[in-house]
């Protein structure tokens, strides 16, 4: 096996004074072995074999250099790998002490990097999840295995947010960590147990509310025969007057169960959402003591919606909201023009929306309801007067969903609820010119035009 070259001390270094020293007392003791009988010949001989191993030692040293340089690059490739990875890394020692950590995991709790080294991880563990930190680290370095847990951190100034945490140990006195933020993972797989239950429950709504639709046709249309038979009998006009509208009422809430199956998909156009807010939400308090207060900016963008299907969302909303309020109160609407980012909540793409909010001042809603209120046929209403079947805003989230925007909400017990629509704005489009502001919008009073 060759005998592996020793690293070339610098020029000029002590070590390589005493190595040039070395070198020529050996070269002596050579000459004083080889006896006075040297001959010109060998000492060129000598010289030539000094030189050769000069030349070998200078490629030594290239070659040292090279691999120095290689070990360099790669030891700087993987710094940059781990410190912009997409997940967070953490090395701990048996005692839960942050040794190394990468950017991701200072951006996760929300601490810059240089002050995460040297303190202990359980400090930003939740208290609840603490014991089981502790036994999850023990585990690590007793059985040598790779262990996994979920835990919920302390960000600085926010919400707890939870995290998958995996372990391995590389020592008995190091393990390396990895950290993944579970928050975007929990809400994909919250809206995708929603998708699928507006799925399943589309196509039963769908045949239903087609085969209802084509029965109250029926139900209208002999209504307005026999008003017209019964022109001179005020009293039987009136009833009747009474049951179409009750027929239009129901044509509409078969709108609203067609919404969830293919037929509901949304006839999009540039639309002015100020005008479109304002009579929505008039509409929906018609007749109650509760009162709606506007801020609508001039500067308000345009959206690329369907104006009915909107307009439906605003009545279902403010609908919601004056239910909250039985005895009276204000519903704030607001719109405003914003400028998402990528990684922002909730989840959509970078670029400009319209964000419109809507608070009540009711009651509000637990954090334990506040997860279901999406979920189809689930309703917070008192069954009484005014009993629902839970669908009105599993309705808005599936047409807010399908115009590629996002509903939130926001509420706490005696605090009242509020209410985000994110809607993308119209990007212009070459061609004719978009309508006008307030053509395309329905009337909502009259609810022949929802359909």
């Amino acid at each position: 096996m060759k005998k592996q070259s020793q690293p070339i001390a610098p020029e000029g270094s002590p070590e390589a004074a005493k190595l040039r020293q070395r070198a020529e007392k050996r070269l002596q003791a050579r000459h004083l072995e080889a006896g006075p009988a040297r001959t010109e010949a060998d000492t060129q001989r000598l010289i030539h074999e000094l030189q050769v191993h000069q030349i070998e030692l200078e490629m030594q040293k290239d070659e040292l250099q090279q691999a120095r340089n290689e070990l360099e690059a790669g030891l700087e490739k993987y710094r940059d790998l781990y410190d912009f990875a997409p997940v967070g890394y953490l090395t701990l020692d048996c005692e839960g002490t942050i040794q190394e950590a990468n950017l991701a995991a200072a951006s996760l709790l929300g601490i810059p990097r240089s002050r995460l080294l040297q303190q202990r991880f359980g400090h930003y563990v939740s208290a609840s999840d603490r014991h089981a930190f502790s036994d999850f680290l023990t585990r690590i370095y007793l059985h040598q295995t790779r262990e996994s847990c979920e835990l919920h951190l302390l960000k600085d100034g926010r919400p707890a947010i939870e995290v998958r945490m995996d372990a391995a140990a590389t020592s008995r006195q190091e393990c390396r960590v990895v950290l993944e933020d579970l928050t975007e993972h929990k809400r994909a797989e919250a809206d995708r147990l929603i998708l699928n239950k507006l799925e399943s429950t589309g196509i039963l709504a769908g045949g239903i509310a087609h085969d209802f639709n084509n029965l109250l046709t029926v139900i209208l249309l002999d209504l307005e025969l026999a008003l017209e038979s019964t022109a001179s009998d005020m009293k039987l006009t009136e009833l009747l007057e009474e049951a179409k509208k009750a027929g239009w009422a129901a044509r509409g809430l078969t709108q609203q169960l067609i919404t969830f199956a293919n037929g509901g998909a949304p006839v999009r156009q540039p639309v002015h959402l100020a005008g479109l807010i304002q009579e929505a939400s008039q509409a929906a308090l018609s007749g109650s003591t509760v009162r709606c207060n506007f801020s609508l900016p001039d500067n308000l963008r345009p959206v690329n919606v369907d104006a009915g299907q909107i307009a439906q969302v605003m009545r279902n909303l403010v609908q919601n909201a004056r239910e909250a309020m039985p005895n009276g109160g204000v519903v704030s609407v607001r719109a405003e023009n914003v400028v998402r980012k990528a990684r922002e909540e909730p989840a959509l793409p970078p670029g400009e929306y319209v964000r419109v909010s809507i608070a009540d001042q009711g009651d509000g809603i637990g954090k334990d309801v506040l997860p279901k209120i999406f979920d189809p046929y689930f309703s917070t209403k008192v069954k009484g007067s005014q009993k629902g079947m839970g669908l009105g805003l599993t309705i808005c989230h599936s047409i807010v969903r399908k115009h590629n925007g996002a509903i939130t909400v926001k509420s706490e017990i005696g605090a009242g609820t509020t209410i985000h629509l994110l809607l993308p704005i119209s990007r212009p489009q070459p061609g004719p010119e978009p309508a006008k502001k307030h053509s395309n919008q329905q009337a909502p009073n009259d609810p022949r035009k929802s359909w």
